[in-house]
């Protein structure tokens, strides 16, 4: 049979076609991550970690599918184009542009995976936004090393060659794409069947693309699967890890601002010197060297607290652990999004307006002074950080060993049965954590990050909530949240219940006597709403809880004003005796000094005042805070006020600089 139109038959003949050429290419890829694997497992010992690495291979061929999937979506849109169009001689004449696609688009696999093995080589790990450093470090020395290396001949060899199967495989392709005789006779397909398969084949390669029908499209934080970093990275492909480093890049390209000329802030008046402090003589500490544990609980918004009763019981039986210890009430986050409060906790630093976050730029690879393990690690402390989700997610795994920490823990350092969208619930988190604080060999601080309590809030089934009444006050700034309301205060009340379980268990140790525990929030629930100006404090604090053994406590004024910079410094006092830290917050022990907080958004806080201010276009507004119901009133502009923005302004503009 002759065709002289592009009609189905030839849609279903090209669908068909492309078939062998992307088995060939998935072979190709699947071949890569096994010499991957060989090649640096470097003495991996396989016994006990089958499973995880049948998983990984598993998640790889779906990523390595997902990139086939985006690629073929090109030609699926050509095909169906042309069978709207019957041309089939344009159809021939566009088979040189496929042609050239399909090569192209190939052979940037080959060349990524090429690179991103090289990169591995150098850093042990994947393509990150440090590959674009290329061009900005000794670029001739750079090169040099790379011809220098035996390896270089290898890998342009394995280019040529693979580039070359590629373009045989495709030219074969691509000709037989425009012969006249097709596979199978369509003829016996009626109407609806034709119409069905033209819309379901790129309705399924779009779902192949996603690579998950979960929440969130296929990404590189989905390759937390174990604890063993390397088995993890075997998952990941060097498009994906190549694309999370371009979208890093963009960002901070596009994002750059001078904040001390845009805040009018005078360069003399910018002195990094400002962040230098020294802890409080605490002889007691010295002595009794406490393990510190700062826990951030995604989620742990203050307004839930301030309605906490037994008919809406969200704090459970933390709630007994609240009226025992020191619990701060007028408390701000460092911003909205949790890696604000990651960087800003880590880092002692504030979260600096128009400027990309520190790990997602080349600096998350830097130690810096003011990080928050140091003071510990110079007092012979063992340091760890847990995080509940992937330790890919913002690049995290490199940040936090870069700050000093001897060792991360991930979601996959622990079985997580009842895995969530985001990680392990809080069950499996504080079970983690207790692990660490109970293994370890003298004393330990340790940084913990749960992940729990987001969207789409999902609590184990065995999890039986206490009663949930939603307040109509809190109703009333969830607009559009209502029918989900249960289902997220029940995560909530989960998440407390089980850090209630976490402390009881330290309560009722030995560990009581000398282990310090902080927990706060990293943002408020997202789901609030801020419907008036009067109302913004409800929406950007969070509690800061602490319990300090009888004899390290000290007299701390519950109703001081503090945000996440304040708390390293605080634990330095409590913790540690006359040590030198890099902080751009203040002790809450001291109670002689102004206690000035603010975050991301330029919303200051300070005793009884409070200030709106908007860096972009410096808009100002002044408000009087009432404690007790915390709700904000307008107000005229006062000589506090003014001191308060300078203060913010200063310290934004010093950190920039420092962090730059």
């Amino acid at each position: 049979m002759i065709i002289k139109t592009f009609n189905f038959e030839k849609y279903v003949d090209c669908i068909i076609k492309i078939i062998p050429l992307n088995i060939a290419m998935f072979l190709m890829m699947t071949l890569y991550r096994v010499f991957f694997f060989f090649y640096f497992k470097n003495g991996l010992t396989l016994g006990g970690v089958y499973s995880s690495l049948f998983k990984s291979f598993i998640l790889g061929a779906q990523f390595d599918l997902s990139i086939l999937a985006y690629i073929n979506l090109v030609a699926i849109f050509t095909f169906t184009i042309f069978l709207i169009l019957k041309n089939l001689l344009a159809f021939k004449i566009s088979m040189f542009f496929l042609k050239v696609y399909y090569c192209l688009a190939f052979f940037a696999i080959v060349l990524l995976d090429i690179i991103d093995f090289g990169f591995y080589t150098f850093f042990d790990q994947h393509i990150s936004i440090l590959v674009f450093d290329f061009f900005s470090d000794d670029t001739s020395a750079l090169i040099k090393t790379i011809l220098y290396d035996h390896r270089f001949l290898i890998a342009l060899i394995s280019l040529f060659v693979t580039t070359f199967i590629i373009y045989k495989l495709v030219a074969f392709t691509t000709c037989k794409l425009t012969s006249k005789h097709s596979i199978i006779d369509t003829s016996i397909f009626n109407t609806v069947t034709k119409m069905l398969f033209v819309l379901l084949v790129p309705f399924f390669t779009f779902c192949l693309a996603r690579g998950t029908f979960s929440m969130f499209p296929l990404g590189k934080f989905h390759a937390q699967i174990s604890s063993n970093q390397f088995i993890n990275d075997v998952a990941l492909t060097s498009v994906h890890s190549f694309q999370d480093a371009l979208d890093a890049k963009i960002s901070q390209v596009n994002n750059y601002v001078d904040i001390a000329k845009k805040f009018d802030v005078k360069k003399e008046e910018i002195d990094v010197n400002m962040f230098n402090k020294v802890s409080i003589v605490n002889t007691t500490a010295q002595e009794v060297k406490p393990n510190v544990v700062f826990i951030v609980l995604e989620g742990f918004g203050e307004l839930p607290i301030l309605y906490n009763n037994h008919n809406f019981d969200v704090l459970g039986e933390l709630d007994k652990h609240f009226q025992e210890d020191f619990v701060f009430y007028n408390f701000l986050s460092a911003g909205k999004i949790t890696v604000h409060a990651l960087e800003s906790t880590v880092l002692n630093m504030p979260q600096r307006p128009f400027s990309l976050q520190v790990t997602q730029t080349s600096k998350a690879f830097k130690q810096f002074s003011s990080s928050i393990v140091l003071p510990y690690k110079k007092a012979n402390y063992l340091t760890k950080a847990v995080y509940g989700g992937s330790l890919s997610w913002r690049n995290i795994h490199n940040f936090l060993k870069a700050q000093g920490f001897d060792e991360v823990y991930g979601e996959g350092s622990i079985e997580n049965e009842y895995r969530h969208q985001w990680g392990i619930n809080d069950a499996q988190f504080f079970e983690l954590l207790l692990r660490e604080l109970k293994n370890s060999n003298g004393p330990t601080f340790i940084y913990a990050m749960s992940t729990a309590t987001h969207p789409p809030y999902q609590t184990p089934p065995y999890y039986k909530p206490l009663n949930i009444n939603i307040p109509e006050d809190i109703l009333h700034m969830m607009p559009g949240e209502a029918k989900y309301g249960n289902k997220i205060f029940e995560t909530y009340q989960f998440a407390n219940r089980e850090a209630a379980k976490f402390l009881s268990e330290i309560k009722n140790s030995e560990l009581a006597q000398n282990t310090i525990v902080v927990i706060t929030g990293d943002h408020s629930l997202r789901e609030f709403k801020a419907t008036v100006p009067e109302e913004l404090f409800k929406k950007y604090s969070v509690p800061m809880y602490m319990y300090v053994p009888e004899r390290l406590r000290k007299n701390m004024d519950v109703n001081l004003t503090g945000c996440h910079m304040d708390i390293a410094p605080t634990l330095y006092d409590l913790s540690l005796s006359q040590v030198e830290y890099v902080a751009a917050g203040q002790s809450l022990v001291k109670d002689n000094i102004s206690h000035i907080a603010f975050n991301s958004d330029g919303f200051i806080l300070a005793k009884d005042k409070a200030v709106l201010y908007n860096p972009d276009n410096a808009n100002t507004i002044y408000f009087n805070f009432d404690t007790k119901t915390k709700m904000l009133e307008i107000a005229q502009e006062t000589q506090e006020h003014q001191e308060m923005l300078k203060y913010y302004k200063k310290v934004v503009a010093t950190s920039n600089d420092y962090l730059n």
